[in-house]
């Protein structure tokens, strides 16, 4: 029997159509974008998801809540609704239409008594086209409850192939290998969280390293001194499409990692898992997100079924603790972008006194393979040839609380993608004040006095509407969704059946949250009658195209945290008269198309049948601009250990890490620019000769160049002689005591003998030009922050070009003219001399006009004074070809922890008192909520800056 043939008990008419048929849906006559919060007991709904402290004490893992399904259990037409439960039996509530719902006695035998029960999704996996069950649960493994299509069920975990004593989470299904049947990968945490419940473990000293041994072994590590907790391994499951499933070894080659080769069976903290055709080559990717140290895991299907980890430069970034992870087309550009959540708070202030108890370590600078692991959500922007750009502070998403799953979903019906996030957690263990505390109980009594220590995370649920260009604006409070409960898994489904999707929530030792969507914009719905045994047709993209606007979802089967959708979706349909469609490409690699659909209808498209096309869809291949070419040079630059915070523990970044400065010039008249790339002191700077046919031969004359600081920065430049040369700003930077010089190069890559001095400049960017019309190239070399004294600047120094030497010139090109990072000379006023631009860091761009030769400010004049920011690099050009030369300059931009704010701008405060004392810093940022400035810093972080602050606050 196929979910949604009745239409009786529904309200639906259906008309049957040539591959589809369709049903008109009634709308509420009034009603704006939001939800309302229904009561559950005028609903019929009676459960709540209770865990007694007794329970917590044995497993603080219980804390993590439990999941919701939702979808037509019965076969009637009407969504119905599936409660996990961690202590008592599962629920399951038939949906009687008009907002009534009933109990299901002994939940049609799929209350599982006796199980804790995390998640749940509905999912065909026999293919008879009812829905069926399947559960994670602690201890007893995946649960599979088959359907006898009138609703009632029978666990047939054993016949499944599912028996096991794993702790799962959430769990997706999807055809990876494309034969018809639904796939499964669960999830798995660990039923115990074994450093916080008191578990075994005893160490030994082995070949003289100290090592876990016992039962727990596998799980407990030693890494540099620190017993760290590893999770449970995850369980992959190929179908037989009979719903019988086979579990796929880690070493069986089905993952292998991104450089090929076998997949160690990783033992990671599972939360929760999607299965997606991600990279739009019509195969079933998977993410995984996991908790912790232990990264999440992005597989790429072959399309044989088999998956290749994605490499390091597709992903660059990744949330510490991810808990749960949704896809969408946010900007409707054809590609699929996703959002992974964490736990940084919302409010600034609150954000200062939480602390994750293991924070993420941060990767040594260099390592092209290394992942930043941050503690915030991350939004990932897809680039459309196969990377990803995480930009979650550009769109304003990076924090929504302790948060558990989004959801990606149109909440106005405007045709993009707005955002939903539950949060909320019984114990805020990431509490600095309780975690102080924690640290004096015995270990023995943590798990049972620990819970008690630390307060509760009650934070209201979030809504962020999309603007449509890739920012998010809060509606919570607007749109009725800003419960303050304890939210975990979260589930969509039309449970009127007006077209729009509802939301369920289950909470924790509190009611679930049932909330009607109110939207009355124009809409249409869409679920599919695949063939068997894939019935829903999951993994089928559905496109609902409105002029030019292209809409797509994809069908899928559980991958909410402990959570899984009724396998529907809803598209906005517009006002105006523009032409419609809907295109579903099924797995199956057929496809169909309904011209001009009607508004306020549901669709339900069934599948082709006979051969589908022999042709796979093809991946799309875009043509790159650039090709990595790094491979001709084959140079690695090698960093010396330094740490500037060492002197000035708040620097707001670390500024001896900037790497080496490189500059090109036809070193050697044949037509083909060469290349100089500098080096750290006590190393020798690169010249590679370009051989003009795509090749590079180093100089062997350079190999021996040892340089006695930092290259910050080269150019290109020819002396008072007419001999081209490299001229290299090597810095004092990390050596103080030395000086600053800039050398030259002769003929053949050897370094000229001596170089010029630069006393009290702490040298920057380099910029050549002839500033006073005399044919010869003069430098100007702007000057940077003073070691241990940021934001002190040193002077900058202009330097004319004679017919022996570069003589320095006074005026106002010779002072302290700011943090000078970038640097560029252009004429812009046409009167062929050059004026003089530079990018400052916590100043404006500024502007030094040339009068022959002299300099005078006039970036106010040019409206540019006001325009401050941390501004990093400047270069001119034609951008709009009017003939006039335009500036760009380069800022830490939208995407970082610093906003722009016009009125209240950061503000980096400073004590300059003592040359021979490093400068005492403090950053700090407007707090809207509070009316004031906060450090950006915590307690922590301040006390490493002013020790004597230790005295005056004792807690965060």
């Amino acid at each position: 029997m196929l979910a949604g043939n009745s239409g009786l008990a529904s309200g639906l008419e259906w008309q049957e159509a040539e591959g589809h048929r369709l049903a008109r849906l009634t709308l509420p006559g009034q009603g704006r974008p939001g939800f309302t919060a229904l009561p559950t007991a005028a609903l019929g709904l009676q459960f709540t998801n209770r865990v007694s402290r007794a329970a917590l004490a044995k497993r603080s893992n219980l804390t993590n809540g439990s999941g919701v399904a939702l979808g037509d259990a019965d076969g009637d037409g009407l969504c119905d609704i599936y409660f996990c439960r961690l202590e008592g039996g599962n629920e399951l509530y038939l949906n009687r239409g008009g907002w009534r719902f009933q109990l299901a006695a002994d939940a049609n035998g799929a209350a599982a008594v006796g199980h804790l029960t995390r998640g749940a999704a509905f999912a065909d996996v026999n293919g008879d086209g009812a829905l069926d069950l399947l559960l994670t649960t602690f201890r007893n493994g995946t649960r599979c409850l088959l359907n006898d299509g009138d609703g009632n069920f029978t666990d047939a975990t054993a016949k499944a192939g599912l028996e096991s004593r794993a702790s799962g989470t959430t769990l997706a299904l999807g055809d990876v290998d494309r034969d018809g049947d639904l796939d499964l990968y669960v999830a798995h945490f660990g039923e115990l969280a074994l450093l916080r419940d008191g578990g075994s473990y005893s160490v030994r000293q082995v070949g003289g390293k100290m090592v876990v041994i016992g039962q727990n072994a596998s799980r407990l590590k030693i890494i540099d001194g620190q017993l760290v907790e590893f999770g449970e391994a995850d369980a992959f499951y190929l179908n037989d499409g009979q719903g019988v499933f086979q579990r796929v070894p880690w070493r069986a080659g089905r993952f292998v990692q991104a450089n090929g080769q076998p997949f160690a069976e990783p033992l990671d903290f599972g939360l929760s898992v999607q299965m997606r055709d991600i990279n739009a080559d019509g195969f079933a990717d998977i993410y995984v997100c996991n908790d912790f140290q232990t990264p999440d895991r992005f597989w790429l299907n072959d399309g044989t079924g088999k998956f290749r980890e994605a490499g390091p430069e597709a992903v660059r970034s990744v949330a510490y603790a991810s808990m749960g992870a949704d896809f969408a087309d946010i900007d409707r550009d054809g590609h699929t972008d996703f959002f992974v959540v964490e736990m940084l708070s919302r409010d600034a202030a609150t954000r200062l006194t939480k602390s994750s108890p293991n924070n993420p370590r941060p990767p040594v600078p260099g390592g092209l393979a290394n992942r930043l692991l941050v503690a915030r959500n991350t939004l990932f922007w897809n680039r459309g040839d196969g990377t990803f750009a995480e930009v979650g502070r550009y769109a304003g998403v990076e924090a929504s609380d302790w948060s558990w799953q989004p959801v990606f979903l149109d909440v106005d019906l405007d045709g993009y993608d707005d955002l939903l996030v539950t949060n909320g957690h019984l114990h805020d263990v990431n509490d600095r004040d309780a975690q102080a505390k924690f640290q004096h109980v015995p270990k023995a009594k943590r798990s049972q006095v620990g819970p008690l220590m630390f307060p509760p995370n009650t934070t209201a649920n979030v809504a962020y509407r999309n603007r449509g260009n890739f920012t998010f604006a809060e509606t919570g409070q607007a749109w009725g969704f800003n419960s303050p409960q304890m939210s975990h898994g979260i589930a969509t489904g039309d449970l009127d059946n007006d077209g729009d999707l509802d939301l369920v929530v289950n909470c924790l030792n509190q009611p679930p949250l049932v909330y009607r969507n109110n939207s009355i914009a124009p809409r249409v719905a869409v679920q599919l009658r695949g063939r068997a045994p894939n019935t829903h047709g999951i993994g089928a993209r559905v496109t609902v195209a409105v002029g030019p606007l292209r809409q797509t979802q994809e069908i899928v089967a559980g991958g909410r945290y402990l959570s899984g959708d009724q396998p529907l979706r809803t598209f906005a349909m517009g006002t105006g008269t523009a032409t419609r469609s809907i295109e579903v490409a099924w797995p199956s690699r057929h496809s169909s198309f309904i011209a001009d659909p009607q508004p306020n209808h549901l669709y339900e498209v069934t599948e082709p049948g006979g051969e589908p096309p022999k042709q796979a869809l093809a991946k799309r291949e875009p043509e790159p601009f650039f090709e990595d070419a790094s491979r001709l040079l084959n140079h690695a630059h090698v960093e010396n250990a330094y740490d500037d915070t060492a002197l000035q523990p708040l620097l707001p970044r670390r500024f001896d890490r900037a790497g080496p400065g490189v500059a090109w010039l036809d070193f050697d008249h044949d037509g083909d620019d060469d290349l100089l790339i500098g080096a750290a002191a006590g190393s020798s700077v690169a010249v590679y000769q370009n051989l003009g046919d795509g090749r590079f031969s180093i100089v062997s004359s350079a190999a021996g160049l040892k340089m006695p600081g930092d290259v910050v920065s080269a150019c290109g430049w020819v002396d008072g002689s007419g001999r081209r040369t490299w001229l290299a700003a090597v810095t004092n930077y990390e050596s103080p005591r030395s000086k600053a010089r800039l050398r030259t190069f002769k003929k053949g890559g050897g370094l000229a003998s001596g170089g010029q001095s630069l006393d009290g400049i702490m040298p920057g960017p380099i910029a050549v030009a002839d500033i006073d019309a005399d044919g010869d190239l003069d430098v100007f070399i702007g000057g940077r922050a003073v070691t241990g004294h940021y934001p002190q600047a040193s002077a900058s120094i202009l330097l004319r070009n004679t017919t022996r030497s570069l003589e320095p010139l006074g005026g106002t090109l010779g002072q302290v003219l700011g943090l000078v990072n970038g640097a560029v000379f252009s004429d812009l006023d046409g009167d062929r001399f050059p004026e003089l631009i530079l990018a400052t860091e916590w100043g404006p761009v500024r502007v030094f006009k040339n009068m022959q030769g002299t300099f005078s400010e006039v970036t106010e004049a040019l409206g540019l004074s006001g325009l401050t920011g941390l501004w990093q690099g400047v270069a001119t050009g034609d951008f709009d070809a009017d003939g006039r030369t335009d500036i760009v300059a380069t800022n830490w931009g939208l995407n970082s922890a610093l906003r722009p704010n016009v009125i209240n701008p950061p503000r980096l405060h400073y004590n300059f008192s003592d040359s021979s004392v490093p400068t005492s810093l403090l950053l700090g940022t407007w707090d809207n909520r509070l009316k004031k400035y906060l450090p950006t810093r915590d307690l922590s972080a301040l006390f490493t800056g002013y020790p004597g602050l230790r005295g005056v606050f004792q807690t965060y």
